[in-house]
């Protein structure tokens, strides 16, 4: 975790950045006899960051009347402290993300932010036409947020399966027309890191050579086709029966198919357990 520190300016007196309200220990700070109520007492909403507010005569007065304090002479202000954060903080919490990357920050954005826990989750890791976006925040005062954002260069060391020839949609794949790249890009989900993870899998779209490999671009052979006799095994609690039926439609291991009956011309729900075979319950039929 990156903490954010800052500092008040002036004669303003600084809220802790943990809460959203104005307590007795932040006021303590600059008139002392508020020290004698407990220091976690909330007197009042605390400002937005880089805002004063200003606690005028009258309502310190009834403040102090209801702790039995003696009555304030002076207005007190208090502030949300702001700053421009360093690049080297932020760049501190980006690498609590992905602690084994190069990670190089060429912009930030330079609003003063308040103090706080300073956060750059890897959701916030963007890729774009003008490189890459790191969204990140400053929380404070609880559940608050204030929005931070750099833009970035990040290059991670990763493994990827790259397709040496074209494969075509629908076609098993070959082991022999893929390899293992090692690289270093921006992270990203969905990749294949391994040939191993290709079995039993086909594109679902033609895939050019040199492409790497994305785990959303194959499914499941369909080993069941619409057309082809299947064998239906048919289980009715003890009793068990196989007959043969027609594929009304396609299928991977796993997946439900309508078959026909020849006899009856019923169609009916299986689903598919190995090439040419399908599993029902009697009632189904």
């Amino acid at each position: 975790m990156i903490t954010v520190a800052t500092l008040a300016l002036g004669a303003c007196i600084a809220v802790g950045a943990g809460s959203d309200q104005v307590l007795a220990r932040d006021l303590a700070a600059a008139a002392p006899e508020w020290s004698a109520i407990p220091p976690e007492t909330a007197l009042g909403l605390a400002p937005a960051p880089g805002v004063q507010r200003i606690f005028r005569l009258p309502e310190l007065r009834r403040l102090a009347l209801r702790w039995t304090l003696a009555p304030p002479e002076r207005e007190l202000c208090v502030t949300r402290p702001v700053a421009v954060l360093d690049p080297a903080l932020l760049l501190a919490a980006m690498r609590t993300q992905l602690p084994a990357a190069r990670i190089e920050i060429l912009d930030y954005s330079r609003q003063a932010a308040p103090g706080g826990e300073l956060e750059f989750p890897l959701s916030g890791l963007r890729q774009s036409q003008g490189g890459a976006w790191w969204a990140g925040s400053v929380k404070y005062a609880g559940q608050h947020r204030f929005a931070l954002w750099a833009r970035v260069q990040v290059l991670v060391p990763v493994a990827r399966v790259v397709a040496t020839e074209a494969l075509q949609a629908g076609r098993p794949i070959d082991p022999a027309r893929l390899r293992v790249e090692s690289r270093e890009e921006l992270p990203a989900t969905g990749y294949l890191a391994a040939i191993e993870e290709t079995a039993g899998k086909v594109p679902r779209r033609s895939i050019a050579a040199g492409t790497p490999l994305r785990a959303q671009w194959l499914e499941a052979a369909r080993v069941v086709m619409s057309g082809d006799t299947v064998q239906v095994e048919i289980i009715n609690g003890g009793a068990h029966l196989v007959l043969d039926g027609v594929a009304v439609t396609s299928g991977a291991v796993g997946d439900t198919v309508l078959v026909l009956n020849p006899d009856s011309k019923k169609q009916f729900r299986a689903r598919v357990t190995a090439a040419g075979k399908v599993r029902v319950t009697r009632g189904n039929i």
